[in-house]
């Protein structure tokens, strides 16, 4: 696999209370979000974006299941208030497994991308690019950080162009694998500038396909929308549709699993209406908890025609939480996704 993640920031409010009365942070889904985050007009019509603000609440933190030599970050990102100041607002970045390494960009006072390392906590600039990013408005940035002590690769991309690339690099300087990747500030640190981001992915230079820069991307929630062909869950409140039950946030209405090897889809919304969509992975999230004593599991669940597959293993917290499962592939024939495809799947969950 080399899609790791994606999130577009428009299904859930960070500001919104848990079950215990505190802002839920995205929680499952980020490691840390900045207990300021605000969900903010996102950068196309009727979609939303996350608003990580200038102060020492810091910024969004992803950590992966496990540790990589080279990931591949973008995400598109408008920095809200900017003066031609010395502070360089931090847009993005990723650290390895054991804290002590990051490799970061930001926006200097020219608007020239700038690429740091991050050691110690010391930052020194590794160098400048020639292309500028005006400091209003949406831009989509990507980093790709390939470890190696003389042979590690340093990539920049500014709206799908090549800004910065340094290759027989030491990106390793006594650091760990690759583990975390972050938005807005470096995990634990002050975040210099607010700034929106949307449509953020985490990949990966494994696997044959998803395995360089994926460029601007949209990344589209779509609800479910209809019931499927496996009904095996138990609805609450009864006469409530499944699929209506697990549309929204409100845990009034549920569907729940009594034992394990269960299946319940769904059908969702279709795509929107794009000129040339190409679909680089399809990822689930499950708002999703345990209600009982030991190990609770549930697995993402994919039906596309005659074929069925299932996720890995996701493990339950006690509170609600966001958890995540993604297919990179269509499993029916284990290939790319295609519009006519995707809208004909169905979706859902395995109890486990």
């Amino acid at each position: 696999m080399a899609l790791l993640f994606i999130d577009g920031f428009d299904h859930y409010d960070p500001q919104a209370l848990d079950d215990y009365g505190q802002p839920w942070l995205a929680r499952g889904k980020a490691a840390y979000l900045s207990p300021q985050a605000t969900r903010e007009q996102g950068r196309r019509p009727s979609s939303f974006a996350l608003r990580l603000p200038e102060g020492s609440g810091g910024g969004y933190v992803k950590n992966l299941d496990a540790t990589k030599t080279s990931l591949i970050v973008g995400a598109s990102i408008r920095v809200v208030a900017y003066e031609n100041t010395y502070t360089e607002p931090l847009l993005l970045g990723v650290r390895d497994a054991n804290a002590q390494i990051a490799h970061l960009v930001k926006i200097g006072e020219d608007g020239r991308l700038k690429l740091y390392r991050w050691q110690y906590g010391y930052e020194q600039l590794i160098t400048t690019s020639v292309s500028t990013a005006p400091a209003r408005g949406w831009h989509y940035v990507e980093l790709q950080v390939t470890q190696g002590t003389s042979n590690g690769v340093l990539s920049v991309r500014l709206n799908g162009v090549l800004a910065i690339q340094m290759s027989a690099q030491n990106t390793i300087q006594g650091g760990g694998q690759l583990l975390t990747a972050f938005l807005g500030a470096i995990p634990g640190q002050y975040c210099p500038l607010t700034i929106d981001v949307d449509d953020f992915y985490i990949a990966d230079t494994t696997g044959t396909i998803n395995n360089t820069f994926l460029g601007d991307v949209r990344v589209d929630a779509l609800q479910a929308s209809g019931a499927g062909s496996l009904n095996q869950w138990t609805v609450t409140p009864s006469g409530v549709n499944a699929w209506e039950a697990v549309s929204d946030e409100d845990e009034s209405t549920f569907i729940s699993a009594p034992s394990a090897g269960l299946r319940q889809s769904f059908d969702v919304e279709p795509l929107p209406v794009m000129a040339t969509p190409a679909i680089f992975g399809v990822q689930l999230t499950m708002l999703s908890r345990k209600t009982d004593a030991g190990l609770g599991k549930l697995k993402g669940l994919v039906v596309s025609g005659a074929q069925t597959a299932s996720s890995a293993e996701v493990i339950l917290q006690e509170q609600q939480a966001w958890q995540c499962a993604l297919f990179e592939r269509n499993p029916n024939g284990n290939v790319q996704w295609t519009e006519s495809a995707f809208n004909a799947a169905e979706f859902g969950v395995e109890s486990a």
